[in-house]
């Protein structure tokens, strides 16, 4: 019962840094990883990408919710989530991404997939906005 209690209380801080852009310095520029796959970018969206996926990290410097966050080249956002995340936060905790994420990149379709933090990682869900009617969906992986 207290571990759930300080998983739940976990998530909703690190959902609140994401959401309110934490105040810890981003680094310059993206990483390597970050460039291969956002190398047919434009400048300046390579580095909202950037920022946006140093903010998701420092918001969860232990790697208890989120263990890495990715963006591919059509901006879609993978996460490999932590053990100690309950399957039932999971859509909550897509929807608050999608709505950083809209936030970041207006007027942009956007899709935000989990995984689960097995080898190879084992697709749990996929979020999507879409940017025209702002609905959002979440959908558990089969």
């Amino acid at each position: 019962m207290l571990a759930r209690k300080l998983s739940e209380t976990f998530i909703a801080i690190v959902v609140t840094s994401v959401l309110t852009g934490c105040d810890a310095p981003v680094s310059p520029g993206p990483t390597a990883e970050q460039s291969s796959v956002l190398r047919n970018n434009n400048p300046e969206l390579k580095q909202r990408q950037a920022d946006f996926l140093n903010r998701i990290r420092q918001a969860d410097p232990a790697h208890q919710t989120i263990e890495r966050a990715l963006l591919n080249e059509q901006n879609e956002l993978g996460l490999i989530l932590g053990r100690t995340v309950e399957m039932d936060k999971i859509p909550d905790l897509m929807r608050t991404i999608l709505t950083q994420m809209a936030g970041e990149f207006p007027g942009q379709d956007l899709t935000v997939l989990a995984y689960a933090p097995s080898s190879p990682p084992r697709k749990i869900g996929t979020a999507h906005l879409n940017a025209g009617t702002h609905d959002m969906s979440y959908t558990p992986a089969q």
